[in-house]
């Protein structure tokens, strides 16, 4: 650790998916270094995955090749070179796909806690969280090297968590205690006595994931933190100008290279597990992963013979945080008012309430202003609104984005509980909108429309198709998945009376 108490980080990258992200999520990033929570000197960065699908091994080794370009530029150097590797602790962060709950990546969703301790008040995100564990109980101690982490979930270790780093060599990763019945949809590592990884089972049957329990009868959940040191951080710098390889990164699809997808669990990673032979590796279909066999298969199969060859060696060894607890941010609209309600005391973070007498115990207000009588039941998140009464929001309803102007359409809603409003705002071209969603907390966002267990606004579809007139049709295109997250519930464009409000 510094003088000041924060981990010396050389560079943090953050990555993205969408290119219209890349300066909102690089200010936060600087607005984080200028409060102190990152080292004033560090590198701060955001970039950009490319538009083809890179997968998180991907990712990484692209993060990597531009952290180097930085710190070789700052050293004098006109060539990547990986010297500037030798003294560096670098951290890569992927914000992953898109949250339905909140417009910023799972990374930038608020949460409701205050941190009085600081000198200037601001948002408590995910991110925050992460940081705040990396730096302070995951990393401290660690060798020059690099981490890398999701920003998709909120990973807890216990205060006294410390790791042993004398004399370390090669990868380590992270895990904590999980269910067989949770880790069925999930990762889990399997490792011998000693620590070292065997294998990585990924959405393996119950009798694969029981042969990863703990003495405590857990199995370790692949659960995020992963760290490479400085030997195998400059093994895979060496990816860049490896073809098929060279395909993830920035410079080589620039300089013509196909894309390629890889995992940084099922592909970076498992290439070390012990348990695997080369032609397994290689060649076996694996969940998760690009096929072997399609129309890219050779290419990924060639891809995968080279990480055999540049990182086949290395030890994997595996820290099991027995009482770490982690919550990956699913696409549950339950689930995260749950979270939002539940995990976290605070019932007003960074809001103005007129009548605060009229919020339930159980209510959390995030960034909002409530004017007037608005009732907020126990177990309802109101987030990133500015309301005006008289307004009754009952339990387990989120209400998110909406402006002043949308509380006369709100009062004429008759507000069930477990019911979620959105606002969005969007630009086409010059055109600026706001566009409101309302959607149910049960709804599956994935599953088909004709499954038992799918639902609209936490009723059947066919309640909706009758009492509408609406057809499947006129939602779906022929042969796309007929889910709700790709549902045309709500246009944003109407033929006649242009956008839709609230009412439409």
């Amino acid at each position: 650790m510094s003088d000041s108490g924060v981990f010396p980080w050389t560079v943090i990258v953050l990555t993205c998916q969408h290119k219209d992200t890349v300066y909102t999520f690089q200010r936060e990033l600087e607005l984080r270094q200028q409060r102190g929570v990152l080292p004033q000197g560090a590198l701060v960065l955001t970039v950009q995955d490319r538009q083809e699908p890179l997968g998180s091994g991907g990712a990484t080794l692209n993060a990597l090749l531009v952290a180097a370009e930085h710190l070789s530029s700052r050293a004098g150097h006109t060539v990547v070179t990986a010297d500037v590797l030798d003294e560096a602790h670098i951290l890569i962060l992927h914000t992953g796909r898109d949250f339905p709950w909140s417009s910023c990546s799972r990374a930038f969703c608020w949460l409701p806690i205050e941190r009085l301790e600081q000198k200037v008040q601001g948002p408590v995100c995910v991110l925050d969280l992460l940081l705040d564990q990396l730096s302070t109980q995951i990393c401290p101690g660690s060798p020059p090297g690099v981490w890398v982490c999701s920003t998709d979930m909120i990973l807890t270790v216990p205060p006294d968590f410390a790791l042993s780093w004398e004399g370390f060599s090669g990868i380590r990763v992270l895990a904590v205690p999980g269910d067989i019945s949770y880790a069925a949809d999930h990762g889990v590592y399997l490792a011998d006595s000693q620590g070292r990884v065997r294998d990585i089972i990924y959405r393996g049957t119950r009798d694969q994931i029981q042969h990863a329990l703990m003495p405590d009868g857990k199995v370790p959940l692949v659960s995020g933190p992963v760290f490479f040191c400085k030997t195998v951080t400059e093994k895979l710098l060496q990816t860049h100008v490896t073809p098929p390889l060279d395909g993830c990164t920035y410079l080589g699809l620039d300089s013509g290279a196909p894309p390629l997808q890889i995992s940084l669990f099922l592909d970076l990673l498992k290439c070390l597990c012990s348990d695997l032979t080369l032609d397994q590796f290689v060649a076996a279909e694996r969940a998760g992963c690009s096929s072997t066999a399609g129309p890219q298969g050779a290419a990924v199969r060639c891809g995968r013979a080279e990480l055999w060859r540049i990182l086949r060696g290395a030890p994997l060894l595996l820290a099991y945080v027995s009482g770490g607890r982690y919550d990956y941010l699913t696409l549950s609209g339950k689930q995260h008012v749950d979270r939002l309600t539940n995990d976290w005391m605070e019932r007003n973070t960074l809001s103005h309430i007129q009548i605060e007498s009229q919020l339930s115990d159980g209510a959390r207000i995030l960034n909002s202003v409530l004017e007037g009588g608005v009732t907020v039941a126990t177990g309802a998140v109101v987030q990133h609104c500015h309301l005006q009464g008289p307004l009754d929001i009952p339990a387990g309803c989120l209400l998110s984005g909406l402006h002043v102007l949308t509380s006369p359409s709100v009062r004429k809603v008759v507000l069930s509980s477990d019911i979620i409003i959105q606002g969005h705002r969007i630009e086409l071209g010059e055109l600026k909108l706001n566009v409101y969603t309302v959607l149910g907390a049960h709804d599956d966002l994935q599953v088909a429309f004709d499954d038992n267990n799918s639902s609209f606004l936490n009723r059947s579809w066919n309640i909706f198709f009758s009492s509408t007139g609406v057809q499947p049709e006129e939602l779906w295109v022929t042969g796309e998945r007929r889910s709700l997250l790709d549902a045309r519930l709500f246009p944003i464009l109407h033929p006649k009376g242009g956008a839709v409000d609230l009412e439409g």
